[in-house]
């Protein structure tokens, strides 16, 4: 009898500890972080309510200043495409380390993604199309580990694609712009010109981070700028 109370425990004990690390492994909600923390200094949102329940946030220490750019560029969202995003379950985890030591891209181990030669899932930055968008913490920028002007914004399109839109990649309207502007836009990138998906989601990001990067797509892209336009 004591046997099996003593194996009991053990089971419980074991339990307790995989619920832990399953806790630990979902981050924290940006509407629950610290009110203390310095990274709410660094924050003035517009959209903070629906951004409070998509960003997730690490458990284990992270580089707030960073983190609070990537959220201040995803405040640039229209509300209305954010509480779309909201609603349709998806979220935006921020993480530290590897891309495959979080569990919905465990299973992309040691794995080459298209458009890569060298490199395996291990160590790329972030991945969207899912309800879990992952973006690595300092990574938002071009050449930290990928080609994208902008690592959040991108990866977030590709969910917003699939659960927002209704897979707005296989649109034919949007394909004929495809094919008409890709190559004015991004001539000898074999990755824009041959996927439609990678195309939209570069546009979107070109598109949402003002500036220089949006006169351009007007300029070069005009139809692919004004759909975007219409679909926000």
């Amino acid at each position: 009898m004591r046997k099996k109370i003593i194996v009991l425990g053990s089971i419980l004990l074991a339990l307790t500890l995989m619920g832990n690390s399953h806790a630990n492994d979902s981050g924290i909600q940006l509407k629950n972080y610290p009110e203390s923390a310095q990274l709410w200094e660094m924050l003035q949102l517009k959209s903070e309510t629906e951004l409070g329940e998509i960003v997730i946030l690490p458990h284990a220490p992270f580089n707030q200043k960073e983190a609070a750019g990537i959220i201040s560029r995803l405040d640039q969202l229209p509300v209305s495409i954010l509480k779309k995003t909201n609603e349709a379950g998806i979220r935006i985890k921020l993480f530290t380390g590897k891309l495959t030591e979080n569990p919905t891209a465990s299973h992309l181990a040691g794995i080459m993604p298209r458009g890569y030669t060298k490199t395996t899932w291990d160590d790329v930055p972030g991945i969207g199309g899912s309800k879990t968008v992952l973006i690595k913490i300092g990574a938002s920028q071009k050449g930290n580990g990928h080609s994208s002007v902008n690592l959040e914004l991108h990866e977030l399109a590709h969910s917003i694609d699939r659960y927002v839109l209704d897979e707005f990649r296989y649109n034919p309207d949007f394909i004929q712009i495809w094919h008409k502007e890709s190559g004015r836009l991004f001539p000898g990138q074999p990755y824009f010109l041959t996927y439609p998906e990678e195309y939209f989601a570069e546009c979107f990001a070109y598109y949402y981070l003002g500036g220089k990067l949006q006169e351009e797509l007007k300029r070069k892209a005009p139809l692919t700028f004004q759909l975007i336009q219409d679909v926000s």
